[in-house]
């Protein structure tokens, strides 16, 4: 029975304003439900997204410490874990993890586990990749919404190349060059990385706008970035 983790955020649960994408939740979670039925065991982690951001912003205006800015963040993160755990019905457990030890509990059990972050300074990518250590997952599936990684911002550089293939270290090193701040983890974050280069995971990036690229990733076939040796 293979284990899979999947984590995505704010790229596919909104839409270019603050208007939840209910069409891309509910196809993720049909297809999450089906990769339940069909024998796989799923933990999912969702980040914060804009409504992150626009709590973050609040809190700065307000002048809030940065440790408060990620507790907020955090909070953000697991409304949006309730919003898929109410949306799985009866395959998910019904608690959000606050904790290492609540993921621990949930992942004992043959429920969907969903959770958010769980401490202040540690993004969602990072909590996914701990997950996936910890589980021993056969696959890691970080939905965004473009199709690949690229080896380097496409915002700034023009001549960004999509990459196909590319190793834990090479996916550090590009991460390197990204600004990191609560809310602002623009695809992952250096520790994400380095749990992935420790654990060696095989992780895949891909659309997840079309739930499709999540069985796609699962069976092998090419789609979006893969990062393993």
């Amino acid at each position: 029975m293979k284990k899979i983790v999947i984590k995505f955020g704010g790229s596919v649960l909104y839409k270019d304003n603050m208007d939840l994408n209910i069409d891309s939740i509910q196809s993720i979670v049909d297809t999450i439900v089906k990769l339940h039925e069909d024998g796989y065991k799923v933990a999912i982690v969702v980040g914060g997204g804009k409504l992150a951001r626009v709590i973050i912003q609040a809190s700065h205006v307000l002048g809030h410490t940065a440790t408060m800015k990620d507790i907020l963040a955090v909070e953000s993160t697991r409304i949006h874990a309730l919003l898929v755990i109410a949306s799985l019905k009866n395959k998910a457990y019904l608690l959000v993890p606050r904790s290492f030890e609540d993921v621990g509990r949930a992942l004992s059990t043959d429920k969907i586990v969903v959770t958010g972050g769980l401490q202040p300074g540690q993004s969602t990518s990072a909590v996914a990749a701990l997950v996936a250590e910890y589980w021993g997952a056969d696959l890691l599936i970080n939905l965004t919404n473009v199709d690949k990684v690229f080896d380097k911002d496409p915002k700034k550089f023009p001549d960004a190349k999509e990459l196909d293939k590319i190793t834990p270290e090479e996916f550090l090193h590009i991460i390197s060059k990204q600004e990191e701040e609560p809310g602002k983890y623009a695809l992952f974050d250096k520790v994400g990385c380095e749990i992935i280069k420790r654990s060696r995971l095989k992780v895949v990036f891909a659309n997840g706008h079309d739930p499709a690229n999540i069985y796609k990733a699962i069976k092998g076939e090419p789609v979006g970035t893969l990062v393993t040796d």
